[in-house]
């Protein structure tokens, strides 16, 4: 009894909700049950399948003994569930507009079934109608009403020989091809709910997901951003320890020969003529100075006409090759390895 109640609460809940939401956000939530529309005329029937706003038209058939309803909806519909809707056109059906204060436009079908018989041909008792707001005039505080009606002998009688033919209770009857729901007197017509809409329930999942991946996708991007830096950092930082290894051997270097010009300032100067004399092809790779004399290893395009150059120098003399000269694969130049001695004058 409990569980009943709170189900009819939850339902009275959720469709009081459904109901104040705009009629553009209702269709979100809720997915519009098809029709199988049937439209009497003389002795034929036609029949047409509307769903998701699309009308498709299925032909007429005879009514007589021959005609099978139960076969002929199956073959338009299949498998899928549909409501029963009665059409009927200008020849069976009364179109009006009449206009009512705006206080009335929530109550409109009532408003104009206790009128009926003032405003149509017709009695509350002896027709079907429905009456929807067409317009609504603000500045005069006005509404324009239609009003769809037509005799209830006439639709009685349609009703009954469909029965007759097989066709299931017909509970949704509309006049002129429009959105109406013609009712017998004020009743209501009973409509079967429609279909909860899966797009909110994908929106849901979307969302969820979105807001689950949006902050592993962050972190991410934000690792990416972090890491990047730091891998920048560490390129400066390996760039400046290289260039500070370059200053302290320079350092050394020039330590060293400061040293060397105390020590022995004649060599350094021979030094310093030896890289004056070798030709700019010529790299030397370790000299050894001993004494008066010098050994030169290194590298040069033409390794033979260095003895002939050291030779002019006048600060070399008894130049020779201390070893044979070799082809180096790499670089493609000769390996040397050269002796002299420095001339006594400039010792």
């Amino acid at each position: 009894m409990i569980i009943a109640k709170l189900k009819q609460f939850v339902s009275w809940w959720g469709e009081s909700l459904y109901r104040g939401l705009p009629s553009s956000v209702r269709s979100l939530f809720r997915a519009s049950q098809p029709s199988l529309n049937l439209y009497m005329v003389n002795e034929r029937l036609a029949l047409s399948w509307q769903q998701e706003g699309k009308r498709r038209e299925w032909g007429e058939y005879t009514l007589d003994s021959s005609f099978d309803f139960a076969r002929i909806a199956k073959k338009v519909a299949g498998r899928r569930n549909y409501q029963l809707r009665l059409e009927l056109d200008e020849r069976q059906a009364l179109h009006l507009q009449h206009t009512f204060p705006e206080g009335v436009q929530d109550n409109i079908k009532q408003v104009v079934g206790y009128q009926l018989d003032r405003i149509t041909p017709f009695s509350l008792d002896t027709a079907y109608f429905d009456a929807k707001v067409a317009k609504h005039d603000k500045a005069n505080k006005l509404v324009v009403a239609d009003i769809y009606v037509s005799p209830k002998v006439h639709i009685e009688q349609y009703l009954a020989k469909l029965r007759a033919l097989g066709v299931p209770e017909i509970k949704l009857i509309s006049a002129l091809a429009s959105s109406t729901q013609l009712t017998k007197g004020l009743g209501t017509t009973t409509i079967a709910p429609m279909p909860a809409s899966l797009v909110p329930f994908y929106a849901f999942i979307l969302v969820l997901i979105a807001s689950l991946a949006a902050p592993i996708v962050y972190k991410e991007r934000r690792l990416g951003q972090i890491e990047a830096a730091i891998a920048s950092l560490q390129q400066t930082a390996a760039a400046q320890m290289e260039v500070r290894d370059q200053l302290l051997a320079a350092e050394e270097t020039l330590s060293f020969i400061g040293e060397k010009r105390k020590t022995a300032p004649v060599m350094l100067d021979v030094v310093e003529h030896l890289s004056a004399e070798i030709p700019p092809h010529t790299w030397v790779e370790r000299l050894e100075i001993n004494g008066n004399q010098v050994q030169i290893r290194g590298e040069s395009e033409q390794a033979l006409s260095l003895i002939d150059t050291l030779e002019i120098s006048p600060y070399f003399e008894a130049v020779s090759f201390k070893s044979p000269v070799t082809r180096n694969p790499n670089s493609g130049k000769d390996k040397f390895h050269l002796q002299a001695n420095v001339e006594a004058a400039h010792e």
